[in-house]
């Protein structure tokens, strides 16, 4: 692999996209206060909110949050279930997993930290090993890196495929409310396509899914977790995903140099 002057990850380039549309988020509705008529924050509020988390992710500040981990807690049951493998808890991955046949369910604990109580996440069994039917054959947590040649020197993309099930990408979201089209600006649909055939694992890449899972309960009233699972399809062209990942990358990489003073970890200049 040649030598790249910046490493980035898709999720990075979704806080871009969120950044650069900040002017939406100031003027969205729900940004306004129902009572009063007006902003609840200033557009140049939610401008510097936005940056502040794109540079904290840079940085990769540590940040708590119980919506992603049950997130994590529902993508591991599921590789469990397509594999048939327990889980066995790891400094990257701490979390313990209880089956019981008896109750129908399956307990994922996340042991407390300095930023974080202990958090439990109960799921119905039956219906977490009915969702991973969907995924049945495919490959889990796929590392994959490719260079992308820009204006302003190479740029290594890389991250982990969810599952990979012969030549459609899915990566599986988890979310209180959906609506189709949610995921359309994410760009791991881009990126992760664009490792596979640019980096010569896969000659062709037929499509990317976003497999939406709205889940329900995970309260005190009702804790058992299920949900609906919404896959959100796109097909995959490689040739505009080239030009878009290019422009994109090359619009990141000047707001990277821009904010170079506000970056503490060098990872994504190559270092």
């Amino acid at each position: 692999m040649q030598q790249p002057k910046y490493r980035i990850y898709p999720s990075l380039l979704d806080k871009f996209e969120a950044y650069l549309r900040a002017d939406e988020e100031a003027e969205s509705f729900f940004n306004i206060d129902n009572e009063t008529g007006e902003y609840k924050k200033s557009p140049e509020q939610v401008e510097a909110e936005l940056k502040q988390s794109l540079i904290d992710a840079i940085n990769r500040v540590p940040f708590a949050s119980e919506a992603a981990d049950k997130g994590t807690a529902f993508n591991a049951l599921i590789d469990m279930a397509i594999h048939n493998e327990p889980h066995v808890p790891t400094e990257q991955a701490p979390y313990s997993i209880i089956g019981d046949r008896e109750t129908n369910t399956v307990q994922v604990t996340f042991p407390a930290t300095d930023m974080a109580p202990m958090r439990n996440f109960l799921f119905d069994r039956s219906w977490v090993i009915e969702q991973a039917k969907y995924f049945a054959g495919a490959v889990s947590q796929l590392y994959v890196s490719a260079i992308l040649p820009t204006k302003y020197g190479n740029v290594e993309l890389y991250g982990y495929i969810d599952e990979l099930k012969r030549d459609v990408v899915y990566d599986i979201k988890t979310t209180s409310s959906y609506s189709f089209g949610k995921y359309e600006h994410g760009w791991q649909r881009h990126v992760y396509p664009y490792c596979l055939i640019a980096s010569g694992q896969m000659e062709r890449v037929s499509a990317f899914e976003y497999t939406a899972f709205q889940l329900k309960g995970g309260s005190s009233r009702n804790p058992l977790i299920s949900g609906t699972r919404y896959p959100e399809y796109y097909t995959y062209n490689h040739e505009m995903t080239i030009k878009l990942l290019t422009g994109f990358a090359e619009r990141f990489i000047e707001f990277l140099e821009e904010n170079k003073e506000l970056i503490t970890d060098k990872k994504i200049f190559g270092l």
